[in-house]
Parts: C-alpha cells; sequence; structure tokens
C-alpha cells in the first residue's frame, strides 16, 4: 500500500466526519461553520494544503443543499425558483426549458414543466429529477 494510502487509511476516521454530505440542517449549520473556519486558515492561498478538504467540504454542502434543502422546497416551481436564485442566474439562462414567454410562463405558474424539462434541468442544476416533480 501507497505511503499516502496508508496515511489517509490512519487518519479516515478523523476526516470522513469533516467531509460527510450531511443529513440533517443541524449537521449542515455543522458543516458551513468548519468551511468558513477553513477558509479563515486557508487566508485566499489557492495553493494551500487545505484548499482540497475546502473542496470535499463544500461538495458535501452542495450535495446537501442539492437534495435535502429542494426537497423541502414544496414543490417543483418553487425549487426551480430557489435553484434560480442560488445559482443567481436569469431567466435566459434557461433555455432547457424553452423561449424567454416559455420560461416567464413556468415561472408564473400558468404552465408546467414537462417530463424534457424535468430531465434538463436536473442535469443543468446537479439534482434529482424527483426535485422538480410536484407529488
Amino acid at each position: 500500500m501507497q505511503e499516502s494510502l496508508e496515511k489517509a487509511v490512519q487518519y479516515w476516521d478523523m476526516v470522513a466526519p469533516v467531509i460527510d454530505i450531511p443529513k440533517n440542517k443541524e449537521d449542515y449549520e455543522h458543516l458551513v461553520s468548519n468551511i468558513k473556519d477553513a477558509i479563515t486558515l486557508v487566508e485566499n492561498r489557492p495553493n494551500h494544503h487545505l484548499s482540497g478538504l475546502i473542496e470535499a467540504m463544500g461538495k458535501a454542502a452542495k450535495e446537501y443543499e442539492g437534495e435535502a434543502l429542494l426537497e423541502n422546497q414544496g414543490n417543483g416551481l418553487k425549487a426551480l425558483k430557489f435553484l434560480i436564485k442560488l445559482h443567481k442566474i436569469k431567466q435566459s439562462d434557461l433555455k432547457e426549458i424553452g423561449s424567454q414567454g416559455v420560461v416567464s410562463e413556468v415561472l408564473n405558474g400558468k404552465r408546467s414543466l414537462t417530463l424534457r424539462h424535468v430531465k434538463e434541468l436536473s442535469k443543468k442544476f446537479s439534482v434529482s429529477p424527483s426535485v422538480f416533480i410536484d407529488v
């Protein structure tokens, strides 16, 4: 076994909880706090040895946001509006839905998302298609 892998295995029980995908809001808030602390340690040095750790924690936070938070939004339209706000995009950036007019109709509740829209939006935002399907 390579030395670097041996060290990773040796310390995994301490590292894994820091980069795990949160299971609830409390875990998520703890992760965000850890990210802020790690960023403070790095002090805007992109080549700092902790940059990879921050990236892994960020991916875990994003995964939680993408699934748990969006599923709690209530319906597909609310989830889409939340994602638009989260990613700071404009209606014109949603070509997956169609023309500006179609996007406007969807966002105003005058038109429903189609299966094609759901598939394309789930790819665009890297979330489960179930986020956009009303139950």
